[in-house]
């Protein structure tokens, strides 16, 4: 029997109150163990573009925290955790379930249980946008040296905020609403002085090329997201492909995860197969680097792909929506930076950097509006523009 809605919110209350306990339970146990002075934890529990925009501050870190004086323990989402193993960057990986932690409080207290047997001496939250769940990460670690970022506000409210601040010996300042790149720097100098702001770049080892790849040209086309708010319409990605055969005759691959199978159906359906190969599940995030960076072009709505992408050297067009205007779309113009690799196509709007707080009616399953506003021909527009930048001796 399905229970009320009093009783949801009772159980809801309860759930929290428990993981404040055990937090509270936890911080006090790590404060008196004895602390390894070479163990650092760094905390990355947010997403795959964000940790694609971070990797130069984390090499930074590596500089600031060399081996094999430290040992770097990275705490980070599972939807990435294999591949921030493979950059070579951290000595060891935790792998979080961010939905677990978050919702069972069995799982989140075996994880603050193995932060705090870290005996970390440093303990880093280096994201911009700090949230409650990775603030208590650093509070359980008992390290002596907290460092975390001070760099957007609507993050969190206010009161959890001035909370979680005490949690750090040290923040550093951000001006709200730079971009991330340039955010990142700003962290990064603090353990290397040296790191200029740069667009990403991933390394060779983080790149696996499939073998079911077209030998011919190809562009790829992302259509799925994390969240339907960001999603353009896929009968408009269909139209957009259509077009680009037809300049350039090259082949199509749709690339996504599992769960992207019907974004990618819903394009096959209206263009059909016809030089097109649908490769959704089929790649992890190193395959999909490789994928990317022999692609000619990728088009895609506001996700990690785009960032991922951009570190290979791939033209990238993404419709994307206003609500962070500037801080991880458009890039800033860069002065290492000589070719744009990004091309993100916007329908201003005043109420644009709303946070995802939509002022027009949406259902449930529709993008925010100022997605849904933009149309095929700006998306073509700067497709062309992409093409004409980059040479391309096989368009026909």
């Amino acid at each position: 029997m399905a229970l009320s809605k009093p009783l949801r919110k009772l159980f809801r209350k309860l759930g929290k109150n428990r993981q404040k306990l055990d937090l509270t339970i936890e911080a006090r146990r790590s404060r008196k163990l004895p602390r390894d002075k070479g163990s650092v934890v760094v905390v990355r529990l947010d997403g795959i573009g964000d940790f694609v925009l971070w990797l130069a501050c984390a090499r930074a870190i590596r500089v600031r925290y060399p081996q094999p004086d430290y040992r770097i323990t990275l705490i980070a989402s599972s939807v990435f955790s294999n591949f921030a193993a493979s950059t070579g960057l951290f000595d060891d990986v935790i792998a979080v379930d961010t939905k677990r932690y978050i919702d069972d409080n069995a799982y989140s207290r075996s994880i603050l249980k193995r932060v705090a047997a870290l005996r970390a001496e440093v303990a880093i939250n280096p994201g911009i946008s700090r949230d409650r769940y990775g603030d208590r990460l650093i509070h359980v670690s008992g390290a002596a040296t907290r460092i975390g970022v001070d760099g957007d506000p609507k993050a969190q409210t206010e009161k959890k905020q001035r909370q979680s601040d005490l949690w750090y010996t040290d923040l550093i300042r951000i001006t709200p609403g730079i971009h991330e790149i340039e955010a990142n720097a700003i962290v990064a100098r603090t353990f290397d002085p040296a790191t200029p702001p740069r667009r990403p770049c991933l390394d060779k080892s983080l790149i696996a090329r499939p073998d079911w790849l077209p030998d011919e040209s190809y562009f790829v086309v992302f259509p799925g997201s994390a969240s339907v708010k960001k999603k353009w319409p896929a009968e408009r990605f269909a139209a957009i492909l259509q077009r680009l055969q037809q300049r350039t005759g090259w082949i199509a691959v749709i690339c996504g995860t599992n769960a992207e199978k019907r974004d990618a159906q819903a394009i096959l359906d209206l263009t059909g197969r016809n030089r097109i190969v649908d490769a959704c599940g089929r790649t992890d995030l190193p395959a999909l680097a490789g994928v990317l960076r022999d692609a000619k072009l990728l088009l895609c709505n506001d996700t990690g792909a785009a960032h991922i992408a951009a570190a290979v050297d791939t033209p990238v067009v993404v419709p994307c929506g206003g609500y962070h205007y500037g801080r991880f779309l458009p890039y800033p113009t860069l002065p290492a930076d000589n070719t744009p690799v990004m091309f993100a196509v916007f329908e201003q709007m005043p109420c644009f950097n709303c946070s995802w707080k939509c002022i027009y009616p949406r259902a449930d399953d529709e993008p925010l509006y100022c997605v849904s506003q933009i149309g095929i021909e700006a998306v073509w527009d700067a497709v062309s523009r992409a093409l004409d930048m980059t040479p391309q001796p096989d368009a026909r």
